[in-house]
């Protein structure tokens, strides 16, 4: 028995022996037969198949990457608004101080006003002219005094501002609000009234062509400016040259009194 089946596997030995000897002979002679072309096939689907996996993979890891760049570039993104509003409100916070800042110095100048006084003698001439030069603000005022044969004083007052390197001569009245001026008037006017009241009854002979207090307008009275930082609104009654002392009236305000009543 044994001798038999070491004799049958002999021969099942031979016979696979003799086929794979067979095969590689056909395949030989034959480089394209089926068999071959199979195997091919099959070494070539594994190797796609490797490659597909390795795509997958680096795929991956792409996306991965592209994913983590999207959310720098967002978070870049953020700082970048976060820092640039940063930068607007500093930007809006120092406009905002400096403003105040201008504002303070406006205010701390508005009433400051420098002047300064000067005599021209002229040949002949007993009583000089007097000029009285005020800087306020933008503003050149310029007071002149002519004397008449009997030394008494008219006063004349102009008004120029200065724009660049040029003096532009404006009104007095154009120094005001135009919307403030009627009640800028009637406060003049109530202080001049009590004054005039006041000299009727001192100097009753010089008033008895003039009853009333005649009520002025702006442009009918005479400004001044002193470096008391005071300004004077000054009118006249018309009263006969005897009474001369008595015709011109003035009353004097602080600037900043009537700072609302001042253009910007």
């Amino acid at each position: 028995m044994k001798i038999f089946l070491l004799a049958l596997f002999s021969v099942i030995v031979s016979n696979a022996n003799c086929q794979n000897f067979l095969r590689a002979k056909y395949n030989t002679y034959f480089p394209n037969n089926k068999s071959i072309q199979l195997a091919k096939l099959e070494r070539e689907k594994d190797s796609l198949i490797k490659a597909n996996d390795s795509l997958q993979v680096a795929q991956t890891i792409a996306l991965d990457r592209i994913n983590l760049m999207k959310k720098e570039l967002v978070n870049l993104k953020t700082d970048l608004f976060s820092h640039q509003e940063n930068s607007k409100n500093t930007s809006v916070e120092l406009e905002n101080k400096l403003k105040a800042l201008k504002d303070s110095i406006s205010d701390l100048s508005f009433p400051f006003v420098s002047c300064k006084e000067e005599v021209i003698s002229s040949k002949g001439k007993v009583d000089p002219i007097l000029v009285n030069t005020c800087f306020w603000r933008s503003y050149k005022i310029i007071e002149t005094g002519t004397p008449d044969y009997k030394g008494r004083y008219t006063w004349a007052t102009e008004v120029f501002l200065k724009t660049g390197d040029t003096l532009v001569k404006k009104n007095h009245v154009e120094l005001f609000k135009t919307e403030k001026i009627s009640q800028l008037e009637k406060l003049v006017n109530d202080r001049l009234s009590e004054d005039f009241s006041a000299m009727k009854i001192s100097d009753p002979e010089c008033f008895t062509q003039r009853k009333y207090y005649p009520t002025f307008k702006l442009k009918d009275m005479r400004l001044a400016f002193n470096d008391d930082s005071e300004i004077s609104f000054e009118v006249g009654y018309g009263l006969t040259d005897a009474c001369f002392a008595l015709n011109l009236s003035s009353t004097n305000f602080k600037i900043l009194e009537l700072k609302d009543y001042f253009i910007e």
